[in-house]
């Protein structure tokens, strides 16, 4: 069968990191796909999901592997567990049952995404060794396999990626020496997450005798600590002066990792043991099959950019993991409210200038004057006549408004970070709403994070207060005449 007769192609991991790039991909080629997923809600939430055709349940299931196969011409495998243990043992067992089950319905292709392996047999990580076992496995089939072997893939939402992101932002960005372990000298060859889809879809056109593994990367060769050096350069932040350290710990430093950053523990530990093994292609025979990426490959520094600006393929997907994306810190706190949402609006509307904010009396006054000894705008009192973006609002800065149900506010006190206050009435039935008041910091570097866990307590306290009070006085103003001045409330002033 002709590469170009493989039309009907099964994803599996299309909600994945990967697998969510890759199928609009598959899609704009005018191939058909079916999703063999676990959670069809994730699934739902892709904007690609009215699609493609969905197949629900587990991998290593035999019969589940057998229905999704069922009438396919090729299959993309972007399947790996790395959430425990023996994460190893069900990859393998997965892969041994997605062979069997691609051999038995006769698929003409299996497009898998593996990891670099080290050169010289200098032995290898588990998860590396996962990664090639399954490859092994799946070459093994019986049916033309392309096994392509990557290193660090560049992307928001890419764990390695994430990892290097929030490491930077938090050391990078507040300590001016940094020590990490003598394998940060070590090289690798990361790659554009724009440059895999066009691998992955170009694999599924090879000639049916090709079956192989090929490694696949992008233009440069640099050293683990480069990746974070240049990541810097591009996001803006002051270099640390580097001291190796000759130790090597991949679990305690997971921890660290867990602590310092969103990505699991768990997911960060075998990632960062593979920093033992230089990770570079030891061939690039897959271009002279496949083609080029468009406009050549993506250096490093490009990627880096493109997943900064959040731009195509680099850009965000709603399943990415928890912590995707830049640093924000996040709290939310919900008041049922005993008043129409237009009645709560009004409160909303109203806060600031004399009216004050309904919290903790003095507090923001304190907050402010402190504020205006470190060169911030201080004790500023000012209503815009018309709440409308860009108006300055005290010490508040208005960035989106829909009348009637919310505002948004970004904090230009002198802060080591960005904060954002948003303010919500949403209807919950007859007579009733209910006030969504959620606070955002993205913090600036270990300085930010600091900051944020320090003032933790009594932001909770001055912001929850907030909240209650408003939905107090809303509902207060349903139950007798609105007033048609404004009028100080007993726990404003501040």
């Amino acid at each position: 069968m002709g590469h170009d007769r493989l039309v009907r192609v099964l994803v599996i991991g299309g909600t994945g990191y990967v697998g969510a790039r890759l199928v609009p991909r598959l899609l704009a080629d005018g191939r058909t796909v079916r999703c063999l997923v676990r959670d069809p809600a994730k699934l739902a939430r892709e904007s690609w999901a009215g699609r493609v055709e969905a197949t629900v349940g587990d991998v290593a299931d035999p019969a589940v592997g057998a229905e999704a196969c069922r009438d396919v011409d090729a299959v993309v495998y972007l399947v790996h567990s790395m959430d425990g243990p023996d994460f190893a043992e069900r990859d393998a067992l997965a892969a041994t049952a997605l062979a069997t089950a691609a051999r038995d319905a006769d698929v003409q292709r299996i497009v898998y995404l593996g990891g670099l392996q080290p050169s010289g047999g200098n032995g290898t990580s588990e998860h590396l060794g996962s990664r090639d076992e399954v490859g092994r496995i799946l070459l093994g089939s019986g049916v033309p396999t392309a096994v392509l072997r990557a290193g660090i893939v560049v992307g928001r939402g890419s764990a390695s990626f994430e990892m290097i992101r929030h490491l930077t932002e938090t050391v990078m960005g507040g300590l001016p020496v940094l020590t990490v372990p003598d394998q940060a000298w070590n090289r690798v060859q990361p790659v554009a997450i724009d440059d895999v889809v066009h691998w992955l879809a170009g694999a599924l056109t090879l000639p049916a005798e090709v079956s192989r593994a090929f490694d696949v990367g992008g233009p440069d060769v640099v050293r683990y600590l480069d990746l974070m050096n240049d990541y810097a350069r591009e996001a803006g932040l002051a270099r640390a002066f580097v001291v190796p350290l000759p130790v090597s710990a991949p679990r305690l430093a997971a921890r660290v990792v867990g602590r310092l950053t969103p990505v699991d523990r768990r997911l960060a530990a075998p990632l960062l043991e593979s920093m033992a093994h230089e990770l570079v292609m030891r061939d690039d025979d897959l271009a002279g099959l496949v083609g080029e990426p468009p406009g050549g490959r993506t250096s490093y520094r490009a990627a880096v950019r493109r997943a900064l600006a959040e731009d195509g393929p680099a850009g965000g997907s709603p399943n990415d993991p928890t912590g995707s994306g830049p640093a924000v810190l996040v709290t939310e706190d919900v008041e049922e409210v005993a008043a129409p949402a237009d009645v709560l609006w009004s409160v909303i509307a109203g806060l600031g200038g004399d009216e004050g904010w309904y919290t903790v009396p003095g507090v923001w006054r304190l907050r402010a004057l402190l504020d205006g000894l470190l060169g911030g705008p201080g004790v500023r009192r000012s209503r815009p006549a018309t709440l409308v973006a860009g108006a300055a609002l005290d010490w508040w800065r208005v960035e989106e408004v829909d009348p009637g149900r919310s505002i948004l506010l970004r904090a230009e006190m002198r802060l080591p970070g960005t904060a954002r206050l948003e303010m919500r009435a949403e209807p919950a039935g007859e007579g009733r709403s209910r006030y969504v008041q959620r606070v955002t910091f993205a913090p600036r570097g270990l300085a930010g994070r600091l900051y944020w866990f320090a003032q933790r307590p009594a932001h909770d306290l001055v912001f929850g207060v907030m909240a209650r009070t408003v939905a107090g006085v809303a509902g207060g103003r349903r139950r007798r005449p609105r007033l048609t001045t404004p009028r100080t409330s007993s726990t404003g002033g501040g």
